[in-house]
C-alpha cells in the first residue's frame, strides 16, 4: 500500500509511504533553489513517485497536511521570500495598525509590489485578503485539493486532508523506536491550526490527548527576539540559540525577567501569565535597556525553564518517563538537553527536521494510523523512520556529465576511483571538502551526504569555514560526526540517548585531549557537542571514511557542517554541488568516487 503524504506550506515537502515505511520524502527547496519554499510540492512529489516507479493511480491514499493555510502568505511564499527588512514591514503596515487601531490592511497590496517569486500552482482568485477567514481558506483548501487530484490524475475522493499539529505528534511518535511502552508526546510550535502546543499520551496503541494549548506562545517570542536582534524569524532562530550561551550571567537575568513574566505552566498547558497587548511591540519596548547577547540568553533561558516545567508535570500527572517531540520548538537542541537531564525523564527522541519540513511524512503517519486496527499489536506495522536518507541520488553519467560542463578548463584537478583512504588524508592534510555521495539527507541537517567536511581538531577550520565557504556567522559552532564506539570520549550520554540526526545537544567531556580532538567541533563557549552519532550500518561508506580517518589522526569523528552556500538549500546533486564549489574557498568536491580539487 502506498500512501503520499504532502506538506504545501512553508519548508514544503513530499514523503512516500509503502507498506507503514516511508521510503522517499524530500523538500521542495532542494529542487527549486527558494530556501523554505512554499506551495505544490511538485519537483519533491515527482521525485518521490520516479523513486518508487509508480503513477497516481498506483497510490492507494493521499493524505494532505492542514486544513486552514493562509492563501496571502502561501502565494508570496512570505518565509522563504522575506527578508529582515520585510519582516519589519509586516509588523509596521499590517500586525500594527490592526492589533493597535483595528484597522484592516490587505497583506497582499502592502508586498504585491516586491518583486517576489510566487506560487504558480494554486488559484488565489478573491482570497489574498491575509486575515485567514472562514470563508478564504475553506475555498483555499477546495482549490488546493482540486489542484493535487487533477495533477496526479486522480479522484479527490483519494485525499484525506489532516490536522497540523496532529501531524507534528504522529511523526514524533511513529518516528521514533517506542512502541512497546507509553509514551508522552510534546508538540510545540508558532502557528498550528487550532492550537500551538498539545501533550498527549501514547498507550495499548491508542493516541489520547491531555491538552491542547492556545496560549503556548514560546516560539513566538523565540520568533520575535530572532526578528529584534536583526535576523529573520522562522529560519535564524539557530543563530540566536548560538549566541546564548556567550552572555554572562547577569546580562542573562535582565532580560529574562522581561521573559519569565509573559508565560507560566499550569498542569500540562503553557499559558499566559501577565499577557501584553502586543508581543512583538511591548517585548521590544521592555528590552531596550537590555545586551543583545542577553536577550538572546533570556529568551533561550525561558525556553529551557518553561520546558522543563511542562515536562516534569506531564510526568507526574502519566507516570510516564519517556518523552518524544516535534513541532518547530522541538528543533531548539539546547532546550531539549535541558529537558534530556531531567531526573524524571529516561529517554527522549526528537526525530530529523521537527518542525513543518517533516509535516509530509507525518500526515503519512497519520494515515496510517487511522487506517489501520485500533489495537496495540497493528501499530508495531508502521515503521519507526530508520533513516533520513530519503533523497535522489545521482549517476555516474550524471556526475561526469556536471564535470564536463563546469569543471573543464578551470583551475581543478579530478580524479576517479577516490576511495576513502585518499579522502581522510587530504582530510589530514588540512583540506576542507565538500561531499556529495548516495542519497540527499531529509531536512536540516547534513549526515555526511550532503555535507561539508573537515578535521574537528584544527581550531582554524572555523575561520576558514565561515569567512571563506559557509559566509556565516563568526559565533555559531560547528557539529562533529563521531563514530559511536568513541562516542563516549568526546561526549557526556549517560542515559545513552539516540542521538542519529544531530537532534540533540550533550556536554562534551572534560580534559584539553577530548576537547581539543573536537576543538572545531564544540560550542566555544559552553563546550556543548551537536553530535550525528553515527553506526556502521546507518551510513557504511561515511562510518568508513571516519575510521579512515581516525587511523591517520587518532581522532574518530569529522566535523561535519550542510553543504550549501549561507541562505541558500543543502546541495541537490553534482550541479548545485560544483555551484557550490565555484562561489566558495572549498579546497576540493567528492561527488561519489570523484573527486574534484582546487590547484593550488
Amino acid at each position: 500500500m502506498y500512501i503520499l503524504g504532502i506538506h504545501d506550506g512553508h519548508d514544503a515537502s513530499a514523503a512516500l509511504m509503502k507498506d507503514g515505511r516511508i521510503i522517499a520524502a524530500a523538500q521542495e527547496e532542494r529542487f527549486s533553489g527558494l530556501k523554505g519554499d512554499y506551495g505544490y510540492p511538485r519537483l519533491s512529489i515527482d521525485y518521490c513517485l520516479d523513486f518508487a516507479g509508480i503513477g497516481g493511480a498506483d497510490i492507494d491514499h493521499i493524505t494532505l497536511s492542514a486544513k486552514h493555510l493562509n492563501p496571502a502568505i502561501s502565494y508570496i511564499k512570505r518565509n522563504a521570500n522575506f527578508s529582515v527588512s520585510h519582516w519589519v514591514k509586516e509588523q509596521e503596515l499590517f500586525w500594527k495598525p490592526l492589533k493597535f487601531n483595528n484597522k484592516k490592511v490587505s497583506h497582499y497590496k502592502i508586498f504585491k509590489d516586491e518583486g517576489f517569486t510566487t506560487d504558480e500552482y494554486y488559484d488565489y482568485r478573491g482570497i489574498l485578503s491575509g486575515y485567514m477567514t472562514e470563508r478564504e481558506m475553506k475555498i483555499f483548501l477546495k482549490r488546493r485539493v482540486s489542484y493535487i487530484a487533477k495533477s496526479l490524475g486522480v479522484s479527490a475522493d483519494k485525499i484525506t486532508v489532516t490536522k497540523h499539529e496532529t501531524n507534528h505528534k504522529s511523526y514524533a511518535l511513529f518516528g521514533s523506536r517506542f512502541r512497546n511502552e507509553p509514551v508522552i508526546i510534546i508538540t510545540a510550535e508558532g502557528i498550528g491550526e487550532a492550537y500551538n502546543g498539545t501533550v498527549s499520551l501514547y498507550k495499548d496503541g491508542r493516541i489520547e490527548t491531555l491538552s491542547e494549548m492556545r496560549e503556548n506562545h514560546l516560539a513566538h517570542i523565540y520568533q520575535y527576539v530572532t526578528l529584534m536582534l536583526g535576523m529573520k524569524p522562522n529560519q535564524h532562530e539557530y543563530k540566536v540559540m548560538g549566541l546564548a550561551p556567550y552572555a554572562n550571567k547577569y546580562e542573562t537575568e535582565k532580560a529574562y525577567r522581561v521573559f519569565k513574566k509573559i508565560l507560566k505552566v499550569e498542569g500540562m498547558e503553557v499559558k499566559f501569565d501577565v499577557k501584553p497587548k502586543d508581543l512583538y511591540y511591548s517585548i521590544r519596548e521592555a528590552l531596550k535597556d537590555c545586551r543583545f547577547d542577553g536577550i538572546a540568553a533570556g529568551a533561550q533561558l525561558l525556553l529551557e525553564n518553561i520546558l522543563c516545567e511542562l515536562a516534569r508535570n506531564c510526568v507526574a500527572a502519566t507516570g510516564v518517563r519517556k518523552v518524544v517531540m516535534a513541532g518547530g520548538v522541538a528543533q531548539n537542541i539546547k532546550a531539549i538537553k535541558a529537558v534530556s537531564e531531567l531526573d524524571c525523564i529516561d529517554d527522549i527522541f526528537v526525530p530529523p527536521a521537527a518542525g513543518d519540513t517533516s509535516n509530509s511524512v507525518g500526515t503519512c503517519y497519520q494515515m496510517a494510523y487511522e487506517l489501520a486496527p485500533k489495537t496495540y499489536d497493528a501499530h508495531n506495522a508502521i515503521a519507526p523512520l530508520s533513516t533520513a536518507y530519503l533523497g535522489p541520488k545521482f549517476s555516474a553519467g550524471e556526475i561526469e556529465a556536471a564535470i564536463k560542463q563546469d569543471i573543464s578548463g578551470k583551475d581543478f584537478d579530478v580524479r576517479k576511483k577516490a576511495d576513502n583512504r585518499m579522502i581522510a588524508s587530504l582530510l589530514a592534510d588540512g583540506k576542507i571538502l565538500g561531499i556529495m555521495r548516495g542519497r540527499m539527507e531529509f531536512g536540516l541537517r547534513a549526515l555526511g551526504n550532503r555535507s561539508i567536511i573537515a578535521d574537528p581538531s584544527n581550531p582554524m577550520t572555523v575561520d576558514k569555514i565561515n569567512q571563506k565557504i559557509k559566509f556565516r556567522d563568526f559565533w555559531m559552532p560547528f557539529t562533529p560526526s563521531i563514530l559511536d564506539y568513541r562516542a563516549k570520549d568526546y561526549i557526556k550520554n549517560p542515559k545513552n540517548l539516540y542521538s542519529p540526526y544531530m537532534t540533540m545537544a550533550f556536554n562534551s567531556t572534560e580534559g584539553s585531549k577530548n576537547r581539543g580532538e573536537l576543538a572545531a567541533a564544540v560550542h566555544p563557549a559552553d563546550k556543548t557537542v551537536r553530535p550525528q552519532i553515527l553506526e556502521k550500518a546507518g551510513n557504511p561508506k561515511y562510518y568508513d571514511l571516519i575510521q579512515e580517518f581516525e587511523k591517520i589522526t587518532k581522532v574518530g569523528a569529522l566535523l561535519n557542517t550542510s553543504f550549501n552556500l549561507h541562505g541558500k538549500p543543502v546541495a541537490l546533486g553534482p550541479k548545485e554541488s560544483i555551484n557550490i564549489l565555484l562561489n566558495s574557498g572549498l579546497d576540493g568536491l567528492v561527488l561519489e568516487d570523484r573527486i574534484i580539487l582546487r590547484r593550488a
